[in-house]
């Protein structure tokens, strides 16, 4: 499983972004947007650009960079002649996107875990504890789990000192995201992911290459394993359900 990346929290009103820079208010639009359809929106839901922007008080111009940005991570499909709409979930998307993060995050963690400093083995430990201190079966700590779950890798494969590689891991990341929230959404306890990542982190704790890898390799792996029968299950049921809970919102 993968934590979260953070985002940037829209303004409650909609009539505040006409006070912004429009690079600011693409970022808003872009966050709102992604909130969205992480947790409310089901796949093939259509993105009108005039109402979407519309209700938030804007311009067209910041939504059609908006969702041209959510188009490249693979959260928006295109389509000439019907438009823009929540991408699908599909097994086959899920079984890509995790192919690629097994390669980034092993070789990551590998290089990452010997270059660890003692400082920032610390604070993983810290994020350890945090971890063991929430609700494993409480829908209500799961947007904080996958917080600190995303901080504990970010430390690790930060150190590896490979910006472009952390980069194309943040963006796999963010592509992955709908599909282990909708795991947590059908009733996937975080408490045997919690084991994977106390393992990952003793790894890293003692600046195991080979070790941090297996473990990250065997995270991604494990979440895979269990995604993919609900999916395939949740889709034969009903394709409108593929979508997250509001339940695992933060």
């Amino acid at each position: 499983m993968s934590g979260p990346l953070p985002e940037a929290t829209p303004p409650a009103d909609p009539g505040d972004l006409a006070a912004l820079p429009l690079a600011s208010v693409t970022d808003v639009v872009y966050s709102h947007l992604r909130r969205m359809i992480l947790r409310q929106l089901a796949p093939g839901t259509p993105l009108r650009l005039n109402d979407l922007a519309a209700d938030l008080g804007v311009s067209t111009t910041p939504v059609r960079v908006a969702v041209e940005r959510l188009r490249a991570e693979g959260l928006v499909v295109h389509q000439r002649g019907k438009g823009s709409s929540v991408a699908p979930l599909s097994l086959d998307d899920l079984l890509d996107i995790y192919a690629v993060r097994v390669g980034l995050e092993s070789v990551a963690a590998s290089r990452g875990a010997p270059a660890l400093s003692d400082s920032a083995i610390s604070v993983m430990r810290d994020h350890i504890r945090r971890l063991g201190t929430l609700n494993h079966d409480d829908l209500r700590d799961r947007p904080a789990y996958l917080e600190v779950e995303w901080a504990i890798h970010e430390i690790c494969y930060e150190a590896a000192g490979h910006p472009r590689l952390l980069q194309e891991i943040r963006s796999y990341r963010r592509q992955a995201e709908r599909y282990f929230r909708l795991a947590l959404a059908q009733g996937m306890s975080t408490r045997d992911d919690f084991h994977h990542q106390t393992a990952f982190f003793e790894a890293c704790a003692g600046r195991d290459g080979v070790a941090t890898e297996r473990m990250a390799r065997t995270l991604l792996e494990w979440t895979v394993e269990r995604v993919a029968p609900m999916l395939s299950a949740t889709a034969a049921a009903d394709p409108v359900d593929t979508q997250p809970h509001p339940a695992v919102a933060s």
